[in-house]
């Protein structure tokens, strides 16, 4: 066990556990940057690795957005919603992801305590329910909120989404401790004011798959 793992799997501190979905519950984040990059290959725009981790935990639409302003291509609401469909599209393509199992162990176990659940995340509902569904985890939790949930529609890094997962299942947010892939996710629930912030990449087991795709692997 490495001092990750202990951290991670303590919980008399805290009354919740907020979960971010891609990258942490699910191994989706090399299918979506697949996807993300072939949907911008096809309007002339170079989506590259680094950038897309930078940007990990902001909604699609928004990366997109700020992809098209920085390389000078002109890209209308319409254009971005064309472009987030598309994305959704091409990640069906690669088939039900994993689930991340050394997270969902966690999931598990705080459940068995009667622990309050939570998912947050940037990605839209129809996404990351059907995710969490096809792997059987949708039921694990109490709450789930997503961008489309957000009245401000801000992804993370802004406290909106954890401070609305904390608020819906009636836990203060000092209570609570988020786990998450992303360091924008990181921030977000720094932010709201969670206890406790665990980075699920230092886990052991935790392994997270790469998949094909359109766009180049550095900039």
């Amino acid at each position: 066990m490495t001092p990750a793992d202990a951290r991670a799997g303590t919980f008399d501190d805290v009354d919740a556990l907020v979960f971010d979905c891609d990258g942490t519950l699910i191994d989706t984040m090399g299918m979506f940057y697949a996807a993300d990059a072939r949907a911008c290959a096809e309007r002339g725009v170079v989506l590259d690795q680094k950038t897309f981790y930078d940007l990990a935990g902001t909604p699609v639409r928004e990366i997109f957005h700020r992809v098209c302003r920085a390389q000078g291509v002109a890209m209308d609401d319409d254009g971005l919603d064309a472009m987030t469909d598309a994305c959704e599209r091409y990640v069906e393509d690669f088939g039900t992801p994993d689930a991340i199992e050394c997270v969902c162990d966690i999931v598990r176990r705080a459940r068995a305590r009667g622990k309050k659940l939570a998912v947050a995340s940037s990605g839209t509902r129809s996404s990351v329910t059907r995710h969490l569904a096809r792997r059987g985890l949708l039921d694990a939790f109490d709450v789930v909120v997503t961008v489309d949930d957000v009245a401000s529609g801000r992804g993370k890094p802004a406290p909106d989404l954890y401070a609305l997962a904390a608020a819906r299942l009636g836990v203060d947010p000092g209570r609570c401790v988020a786990y998450e892939d992303a360091v924008l996710g990181m921030e977000s629930a720094r932010r709201a004011g969670y206890a406790r912030v665990v980075d699920v990449r230092e886990l052991s087991g935790y392994h997270a798959k790469a998949y094909p795709c359109a766009g180049p692997s550095e900039p």
